[in-house]
């Protein structure tokens, strides 16, 4: 029975675990260049040879069992005559079927135990990769937004500290129908140059023993997340409220030409009045984004039968077809009704996990982490954005 599959995981596994070798005899994914991706997609790919090893194995098994056997096609004779290495374990494999499966059964075990334990081995050497949370490039709002920054469908890497953008601050069309020899109209569409720089944004974590990490996989990739999440959330929160004279970047809230709409009798009528405001501005809003309590006060109002507005017509007509998201970033009483597609989040770095184990650290056997990442933000049309005020 032939197994050139069985082959093919096989000489994967081989490069893999080559690439991983570490000077100690150890294995260390972040140095696999054949996979791309982050430390987290390598796994994931580490994870779907171990399965389709497991597959073949049982296939490989079953043939034995039936009397069949390999061809030395699949590449499994040669271990029977040749000693294999393996993470600084040496053995000899007994038998062809046994070997071959034995052999990738090693390899897979070892490259996923240490693809798991990856921020173990990164963060005793200084960094691992957080998780990639801020995509660059132009691509298209989710169906179901999560969160405020999935809004920003612009997103731009730069190579530098300053970055320069145009903000539209005038629009006035005069465009009309013009009778031969007339002189034409002049629309006005006035835009000045911004220039600013991207802020790091950035915090500690405490100090950690370092044999948690060892004696708990999962913890290097709690904390990742926990602090990469931190990150992320402050640089939000900036964005909607950022003031002008801090060290952050500024907020939408705090940029000139953003239109507002006070309050108005109620928070249905003033939220449809925002609507019909954006509307008549031929704005074409994207998303609507309200604090978590307001966004209750609303699934929470009844009709005068007692019904929930949230059940009727009445409550998508407030709406309309704009998805809605619940942000803690925006404050309450304040709700943001925008076309996100006229801001723009420039990326120099994105979040990334330093660690720290020297000086006081080493003398306690202890580490400290640092999550930072640079960012900056745009307003490129302030017009398209209104701010919606919510308490009378």
């Amino acid at each position: 029975m032939d197994f050139p599959a069985l082959r093919a995981v096989q000489e994967e596994l081989a490069a893999l675990l080559d690439e991983a070798r570490t000077e100690d005899g150890g294995h260390d994914v972040a140095k696999i260049r054949s996979i791309t991706g982050t430390n987290a997609e390598k796994l994931a790919k580490i994870k779907q040879l171990n399965a389709r090893f497991v597959e073949l194995k049982a296939v490989g098994q079953a043939a034995e069992n039936t009397g069949g056997h390999m061809s030395s096609g699949d590449g499994a004779r040669s271990y029977e005559r040749e000693s294999f290495h393996l993470g600084g374990i040496k053995g000899s494999a007994p038998s062809i079927g046994q070997g071959a499966r034995q052999w990738a059964q090693e390899a897979a075990q070892t490259l996923t135990k240490a693809a798991e334990q990856h921020g173990v081995k990164a963060l005793t050497s200084g960094a691992v990769d957080a998780p990639t949370m801020v995509r660059t490039g132009l691509f298209a709002m989710p169906t179901n937004p999560a969160r405020l920054l999935d809004l920003i469908v612009d997103r731009q890497q730069i190579p530098g500290n300053e970055f320069e953008f145009l903000r539209q601050t005038v629009r006035t069309d005069n465009a009309v129908a013009v009778a031969d020899s007339a002189t034409k109209p002049t629309s006005i569409y006035t835009v000045t140059s911004v220039q600013d720089r991207v802020r790091v944004y950035a915090h500690l974590s405490e100090p950690t023993p370092l044999r948690l990490f060892a004696d708990h996989k999962d913890l290097s990739g709690f904390l990742e997340s926990e602090m990469s999440r931190g990150v992320l959330d402050k640089l939000e929160a900036d964005i909607v409220s950022g003031a002008v004279a801090s060290e952050n970047v500024v907020g939408i809230l705090n940029t000139a030409g953003v239109g507002t709409t006070a309050f108005l009798t109620s928070v249905p009528i003033t939220l449809r009045k925002a609507r019909t405001a954006m509307e008549s501005a031929h704005e074409a809003p994207t998303a609507w984004v309200l604090n978590p309590a307001d966004a209750e006060g609303l699934d929470l109002l009844t009709t005068a039968d007692g019904e929930y507005l949230v059940d009727s017509t009445a409550y998508a007509n407030i709406f309309g077809n704009i998805p809605k998201v619940v942000s803690t970033s925006v404050p309450a009483g304040t709700a943001l009704l925008a076309d996100w597609s006229q801001c723009r989040l420039v990326v120099r770095q994105d979040t990334t996990i330093d660690a720290d184990g020297s000086g006081a650290l080493f003398e306690t056997n202890q580490i400290k982490l640092r999550a930072e990442g640079r960012f900056g933000f745009a307003v490129q049309r302030p017009a398209a954005f209104r701010i919606v005020d919510l308490a009378p």
